[in-house]
């Protein structure tokens, strides 16, 4: 696994949670198990969300530029309840070995079991007979939630459907803060894996048995692009989660002043292309839809493998014609699929998004928080409460570079700005050209780190700040004939340079003249 994305809703005490699957591997093989407390309400969410999600509350990165630097000779710059097919049939009392399959039924594209036990042994047992592939740090791992009492959800994939059919989950149950069951994921995670929460709620969210992490901005690549700062943020991230031991979030947002309406797709868009489409006859339906924009080639192909399965060799493209499809099906099996084609649209795409947006109904305030994990630090799962009494976290930092050319050099100093809680911070002083990347810095990744609860300010465990300037460069001599150029560009340069040596010349000549 190279990643986790949870998006949190808390309302008293139920707890939403849409988490995002990412899977590469063949379909027969997918299967998930996620430890839960008591019997969740499952259905499907939509991966349609969180890329823009993303995007909208991403950190951002902005740089001032004050006064202008030396240019030197040669051209040098220096929520609801979840609702959909679920068809559920209870089993508590059916016991399979020491193993209880609470409930059983089928929701999106998955077949789920929701099973119990108090014998490890009993659970594993059961998780190998039914295909869960499980190492020996997964049983473990299961053990361990067996004895804290969790029920699990076990997820398959339905025979019928592809890797391409794999959607969010989104869970509905019982519990007093919002918990991430990372332990389980070690037995698949990446080194450094990134894990991004957001939570909404009735104030800011903070981490109760992680550290929060304040990472040093210093150590930042403000100079290239803001994209190169968001990337160097993310490494910035890591080391600094490193430092404090393996454990802590960063807060990469945290405010009500977002407006996800402008950034989240809207569904009427989706049902307005299908209404479209339903309005087309036959052939313009299935030349329309195979290059559809709005629902997206790869949904659509999914779709169609499974209403309109394909004989061996034919390829992709004859879905594109009407004509093409007429040499496989007939004119009846075309007009029938496209009911079943048009259905499929909005039970797995149309539907799951709007449930997925409505976790975001009613629940303004919204906290991003980051870290990455290794398998060796995902011995604890990371918990969160909602705080009032913190303030928030601006999405946009700033920090200001002064220059200017002074004899010939160029001065310059970086001065952290809003939104990095050390505002008006001068963090280096430099001589010569500025960097374009980050400079070796020999500070600590992490400015400060903390204790957070759901009351009261941070209680601090590591200060680092403030940081002692950084000097880069060192200051020259005003002698230097080269400097005298400030402000000249290279051909300027060269033209002073060539009258300089004309002159002499000259000088010399008419001294030489005058010698007896």
């Amino acid at each position: 696994q190279a990643g986790e994305q949870i998006i949190f809703r808390q309302d008293g005490d139920m707890v939403t949670a849409v988490v995002l699957i990412q899977y590469v591997g063949n379909a027969a093989d997918f299967s998930w198990v996620v430890p839960a407390p008591g019997i969740p309400e499952v259905t499907v969410g939509s991966d349609l969300v969180f890329a823009p999600l993303e995007l909208a509350t991403r950190p951002q990165f902005n740089l001032t530029r004050l006064g202008s630097q030396c240019v030197e000779p040669f051209g040098g710059i220096a929520g609801a309840p979840a609702t959909g097919n679920a068809n559920r049939s209870a089993n508590a009392a059916n016991a399979n070995g020491g193993v209880q399959v609470l409930e059983q039924f089928a929701v999106g594209p998955y077949d789920i079991q929701i099973v119990a036990s108090d014998d490890p042994q009993a659970l594993v047992t059961w998780l190998d007979e039914n295909n869960y592939a499980l190492t020996d740090r997964g049983r473990e791992l299961i053990a361990t939630y067996v004895r804290e009492e969790c029920n699990f959800v076990a997820v398959k994939l339905q025979q019928d459907r592809g890797t391409g059919d794999i959607q969010p989950l989104i869970m509905r149950y019982q519990k007093q803060t919002p918990v991430i069951p990372i332990r389980l994921t070690a037995v698949a995670a990446q080194n450094d894996m990134g894990v991004l929460v957001w939570l909404l709620g009735n104030a800011r969210a903070v981490p109760t048995n992680y550290l929060h992490v304040e990472v040093n901005y210093t150590l930042l690549n403000w100079y290239s692009s803001p994209s190169a700062a968001y990337a160097s943020y993310q490494g910035l991230v890591t080391l600094a989660m490193n430092e404090a031991g393996g454990q802590g979030f960063a807060t990469d947002y945290a405010g009500d002043d977002l407006d996800l309406t402008r950034s989240l797709p809207d569904p009427i868009r989706y049902r307005r292309e299908l209404t479209r489409l339903s309005g087309l006859l036959d052939g313009a339906f299935y030349g329309q839809l195979y290059a559809d924009a709005v629902f997206g080639r790869m949904k659509v192909l999914d779709i169609l493998h499974r209403e309109l399965p394909l004989p061996a060799g034919a390829g992709d493209f004859t879905y594109s014609s009407f004509d093409l499809l007429l040499q496989v099906f007939d004119a009846a099996m075309l007009s029938a699929a496209r009911q079943r084609i048009s259905a499929d649209l909005v039970s797995d795409v149309i539907e799951p998004l709007e449930r997925t947006l409505d976790v975001f109904n009613g629940m303004p305030y919204l906290t991003r928080l980051y870290t990455t994990l290794s398998a060796d630090e995902m011995t604890l799962d990371p918990a969160f409460v909602f705080n009032p009494d913190l303030p928030g976290q601006a999405l946009r930092r700033e920090a200001t570079l002064t220059l200017s050319c002074v004899d010939g050099q160029t001065h310059w100093q970086l001065t952290l700005g809003a939104g990095t809680g050390r505002d008006g911070e001068t963090v280096i002083r430099g001589f010569g050209s500025p960097p374009f990347s980050t400079p070796t810095i020999n500070q600590p990744a992490v400015a400060r780190s903390a204790r957070t609860r759901s009351s009261g300010p941070p209680e601090y465990m590591t200060v680092n700040v403030p940081f002692a300037v950084v000097t880069i460069g060192t200051p020259q001599s005003n002698s230097s004939p080269v400097r005298r150029l400030c402000g000249l560009g290279w051909v300027e340069a060269a033209l002073f340079s060539l009258l300089s040596l004309g002159v002499t010349s000259l000088a010399w000549r008419r001294r030489a003249s005058r010698q007896p």
